[in-house]
């Protein structure tokens, strides 16, 4: 397990920077029809779908994109999405290199949660009392050691959120009672749209930065593909009723081209519906 230290305070003007999210909280991409009001800071290449859900999954292929002078943070991840407006909530996981957060370079795996919009709720971790681990062999914020190489070996992880019983458990590389992290408990969202189930699925990458913007995934565009350009796999959804998962049918998004890019490609078994994201960054 991974503790808070004063170290990984000081690296924070203020406790509530953080708690959240990034600089200025927003940490859910935007759709097309919403109004302009996510901070420019941040970044997105990914791909969604508006379904009633109970979870879902993903292999996410793991990289370690390197963070510069004023750049913040580049991730991989999964968000299972209710509500909307001040009431959005979100349950979040994936892997993240966020030097100022985690005092290193590396890759880690991380979960993250708001009941508010990223407003006054929320936490990375086990940074405050909401995720409830229950295993010892894995932990939110550990380190992933193996990542990989452009042109060379390919490193994934597997991750589930998966509701019942009124908690949304989180399971790595496996969906055996053995593979479960631990849990949110559905009375953190406080009887808003994720003490019950998610109305949206959304897989893919994020930047954080001021005046540039770090590289994600590998740092390659999505049609270099295989060896190239980061993924996130064998992608797919809970019915809320239960059962079997379902194979997502994602709509990409890519609103900064120059920098990021997203498609979606469905395969044959094992991988099955597929995003493919990721670019260089810079300036976006």
């Amino acid at each position: 397990m991974r503790r808070v230290t004063l170290e990984d305070l000081s690296r924070f003007p203020t406790l509530k920077d953080f708690f959240r999210k990034g600089p200025r909280g927003a940490g859910r991409p935007p759709r097309a029809i919403e109004p302009p009001t996510v901070p420019a800071t941040h970044r997105w290449a990914h791909a969604f779908q508006n379904v009633s859900n109970g979870g879902g999954h993903s292999f996410l292929n793991l990289w370690d994109p390197p963070i510069g002078a004023n750049q913040i943070f580049s991730l991989s991840q999964h968000w299972y999405v209710g509500g909307s407006g001040a009431n959005l909530q979100t349950l979040e996981c994936g892997w993240q290199v966020y030097p100022a957060f985690y005092g290193d370079t590396k890759a880690h795996l991380f979960t993250y949660w708001t009941a508010d919009d990223y407003n006054a709720t929320g936490c990375y971790n086990l940074t405050c009392s909401a995720f409830v681990q229950i295993g010892s062999s894995f932990a939110p914020g550990m380190a992933l050691n193996a990542v990989s190489v452009v042109g060379g070996a390919q490193y994934i992880m597997e991750l589930t959120y998966w509701h019942t019983g009124g908690r949304w458990w989180l399971y790595y590389n496996g969906t055996a009672g053995s593979n479960a992290i631990g849990y949110y408990p559905d009375s953190l969202y406080k009887g808003g749209a994720l003490a019950g189930n998610a109305s949206e699925i959304d897989y893919g990458g994020e930047t954080v930065g001021t005046t540039s913007f770090p590289p994600m995934g590998s740092g390659h565009f999505a049609k270099e593909g295989w060896q190239k350009a980061a993924y996130q796999r064998t992608i797919g959804y809970y019915k809320p009723a239960g059962g079997a998962m379902v194979n997502a049918g994602l709509t990409p998004s890519q609103s900064w081209p120059v920098c990021y890019t997203a498609q979606v490609t469905m395969y044959a078994s094992p991988w099955f519906e597929t995003l493919w994201f990721g670019g260089p960054g810079g300036n976006c």
